[in-house]
């Protein structure tokens, strides 16, 4: 799969849920944006900036019950949207690099939630 290919839901470890989620990267000190879908194995997130695939960045997590999580992710696909979209990007993130307890207090964030698949 090259970078911009439709990401294959079928290899999925974990089923991704829509959850009240937000994020930013730790090294913009920029607005929060929406998660469009997370699982405890990573993000599917809309971002302005061109990554590549394998670029790794570290992301802060804003869970509705107030936590924050710092976690390191890898990109594994990306794909260009449309001019009309919110972003120019929709990027999978992996998580390579999550807290131990920040894993635990995902899952019950997402637990919460209706599964997408």
């Amino acid at each position: 799969m090259n970078g911009y290919d439709k990401p294959d839901i079928s290899r999925r470890r974990y089923p991704r849920v829509r959850a009240p989620v937000l994020y930013r990267p730790i090294k913009i000190l920029g607005p929060r944006r929406r998660i469009y879908d997370i699982s405890p194995g990573g993000v599917r997130i809309y971002s302005d900036e061109q990554l590549r695939e394998d670029d790794q960045l570290e992301i802060e997590l804003f869970l509705p019950n107030g936590q924050t999580i710092i976690a390191t992710a890898r990109v594994v696909w990306i794909r260009k949207l449309s001019p009309d979209e919110d972003a120019r990007f929709d990027v999978g993130l992996e998580f390579i690099s999550l807290p131990s307890n920040a894993t635990q207090e995902l899952k019950y964030v997402l637990e919460q939630e209706p599964s997408e698949e």
